[in-house]
C-alpha cells in the first residue's frame, strides 16, 4: 500500500472543499436589482400597453383635479423622464402629471403615465427624495405589475385569446377592455402587494443611482413618512396602499449595504428649490369632492 503524501493529502483536500462549500451555502445570498419579469401570459406589446395607459389617463384627467401649472409640470416631466430613461424600460413614452390635492401620494398607470399629488411635492425635501419616489412609480411600470394583473383577468375570461386572434388591439377594443374591468379605477385604485412594492422599491433604488441621484433620498423620504406627525389624512392614502414605510426603509438600507452607491451623487438642485417656491405661490387646492350619498 502506498503511503506517500499524495494519498495522505487527497482526503484532506476533499474535506476542506466540503467545509468551504458548507460555509458558502450558509452565507446570505448577495441581493441585486430584480429582473423586469413580464408574465408568460402577458401577450400585450409595448404599444398596446401605452394605448391602455393613454385611455386610463384620459379618464383619470376627467375625474381628478389636474394642476394647471405648466412650469411645475415641465419640471416634473424633466426629472421623471431623466429617471425613466435610466430604467429597464426606457423605450416607453413616459408622462408625469400633478394632481391638485394636498395628500401625499403618487400612482402609476400602464405605459408610463405617472401621477404625483401636489402634497407629495410639498412633502419632499430634496430633489433626490422626489427622484426616488418617481423612480419607485417607474419601477411598477418596469415590472409590468399592472399589465400582468390585467392579463391575468383577460386570460381568466378567455377575452385576450379572442382579441389577439384578430391582431393588434383596436382603439374600441382597448376601451371595451377597460370598461369591463373597472375603467381607469382598475389602475388608480389598485393596491400592489408586498412583493410588488418591494420590487418597485428596488427598481427605484437602482434607477436613481443610474440617473445620478443619491439613493438615500428614497430612504429618507420613506423614513420621514413613517414618522409623520402632521395631519394623518394627508398621508392616509399612501399608507393604505403601500407596506409600512419602516419595513421598506430597512430593506433599502440592507440593499445599500450589499451594493453601496458611488460617492458624489446628486442630492438637490436649484430647479427643485425653484419648484418649491412656485408651489408655495399657488392658491390652495380645491376641496375634495364629496362622495355621492
Amino acid at each position: 500500500m502506498r503511503t506517500d503524501s499524495h494519498y495522505i493529502r487527497a482526503p484532506h483536500r476533499i474535506l476542506i472543499g466540503l467545509f468551504l462549500l458548507i460555509a458558502l451555502v450558509g452565507l446570505p445570498l448577495r441581493a441585486d436589482e430584480p429582473t423586469a419579469s413580464k408574465a408568460f401570459y402577458n401577450t400585450f406589446t409595448d404599444d398596446e400597453e401605452m394605448a391602455m395607459g393613454k385611455k386610463a389617463s384620459e379618464e383619470t384627467d376627467k375625474q381628478m383635479p389636474i394642476l394647471d401649472a405648466p412650469l411645475l409640470t415641465a419640471y416634473l416631466n424633466e426629472l421623471g423622464t431623466k429617471v425613466a430613461q435610466a430604467s429597464r424600460r426606457p423605450q416607453l413614452q413616459y408622462n408625469f402629471k400633478i394632481v391638485d390635492t394636498d395628500t401625499v401620494n403618487a400612482f402609476s398607470l400602464p405605459g408610463g403615465y405617472i401621477y404625483v399629488h401636489r402634497g407629495l411635492l410639498g412633502f419632499a425635501m430634496t430633489e433626490s427624495e422626489l427622484a426616488g419616489v418617481l423612480a419607485h412609480e417607474v419601477g411598477h411600470v418596469v415590472a409590468y405589475h399592472s399589465m400582468n394583473d390585467v392579463a391575468r383577468r383577460y386570460w381568466a375570461d378567455r377575452l385576450v385569446y379572442e382579441v389577439k386572434k384578430s391582431g393588434v388591439l383596436t382603439d374600441q377594443q382597448v376601451t371595451d377592455i377597460l370598461n369591463q374591468y373597472g375603467g381607469y379605477l382598475l389602475f388608480v385604485d389598485r393596491k400592489f402587494n408586498r412583493e410588488e412594492e418591494s420590487d418597485a422599491d428596488m427598481f427605484g433604488l437602482y434607477n436613481v443611482i443610474r440617473a445620478g441621484y443619491d439613493p438615500q433620498g428614497l430612504v429618507s423620504f420613506l423614513g420621514r413618512l413613517s414618522q409623520f406627525t402632521g395631519n394623518p389624512s394627508l398621508v392616509e392614502g399612501l399608507l393604505m396602499s403601500h407596506p409600512l414605510p419602516g419595513e421598506r426603509v430597512k430593506a433599502l438600507r440592507a440593499e445599500l449595504q450589499l451594493h453601496p452607491a458611488q460617492k458624489g451623487l446628486e442630492k438637490d438642485s436649484v430647479a427643485f428649490r425653484a419648484m418649491k417656491v412656485q408651489l408655495k405661490a399657488l392658491p390652495p387646492p380645491p376641496p375634495p369632492k364629496k362622495p355621492p350619498q
